[in-house]
């Protein structure tokens, strides 16, 4: 019996304290209610866009997202940003040099060249990873 007046008690407290927040507040709780009216304007939209979705196309998301992330795994391996840094850095000495025209017996002779052997050496292994990585595919 204590139990359900102390309950009881307290239910008419919260109320009272309740409305004498709101009066002490009346702008604080008009913006509270206005941003809970645009949660519940969101939830809805949520709720509207699952209920859109197919099974399907629940299942293609989800191939997405683990394509995604199998692709950020790979970005962020140590290798693979060394690499990419060392490319990008490449394409912007390439971009600052003056580049001329080359033929096939210009193209012979750059190879005499020690950077143009290291370049092609890493074009070679380049080449031989995405070929190895084409026949796992």
């Amino acid at each position: 019996m204590q139990d359900h007046e102390s309950t009881t008690a307290t239910e008419q407290t919260v109320p009272d304290e309740l409305v004498r927040a709101i009066e002490n507040n009346p702008e604080e709780v008009a913006l509270l209610v206005e941003r809970l009216g645009l949660v519940n304007d969101l939830i809805d939209v949520l709720e509207l866009g699952v209920g859109a979705l197919d099974d399907e196309m629940v299942r293609s998301l989800a191939r997405t997202g683990t394509s995604l992330a199998e692709v950020a795994d790979d970005a962020s391996d140590p290798d693979t940003v060394a690499g990419m840094k060392r490319l990008l850095r490449a394409v912007g000495d390439a971009e600052e040099a003056e580049a001329t025209p080359v033929g096939a017996v210009g193209l012979l002779r750059a190879t005499r060249d020690p950077e143009v052997k290291a370049g092609l050496g890493y074009l070679v292994a380049l080449a031989a990873a995405l070929g190895a990585g084409t026949e796992e595919e």
